[in-house]
């Protein structure tokens, strides 16, 4: 396992999100109640910029066409057959760092169970 800094705590505030780029992949953080996600920064529907939209409590909301997500899962909650492709972050004192390994992306599994 390769991990790299991406940001620093002191970066990403509880209800904050920030986009960040790593090997050319644009990568979005966002902080909800001091827990830290990291989703490829690209709406599954058409793939604008989910850094541009709105986050809400532990909803993000796509600028373009509104679709919504779970920031906590994933797991879309408008339309909720779709997920956002997620990547491992761990936790270094007050860095950020993400799975090297892991820049072909995850995808947490759909709502029914399947993979997209």
């Amino acid at each position: 396992m390769s991990l790299r800094k991406v940001a620093s705590l002191d970066d990403l505030w509880s209800g904050e999100m920030v986009p960040v780029e790593l090997d050319g992949n644009a990568i979005l953080l966002i902080n909800v109640n001091d827990q830290i996600y990291a989703y490829a920064d690209a709406c599954p529907h058409q793939k604008s910029r989910l850094s541009e939209g709105t986050l809400m409590g532990n909803n993000l909301r796509c600028a373009r066409h509104h679709w919504e997500f779970d920031v906590c899962t994933g797991q879309g909650i408008n339309p909720q057959n779709t997920c956002l492709r997620v990547f491992s972050v761990t936790i270094e004192g007050r860095d950020i760092l993400l799975e090297l390994d892991d820049m072909r992306f995850r995808e947490v599994a759909a709502a029914d169970g399947t993979k997209e």
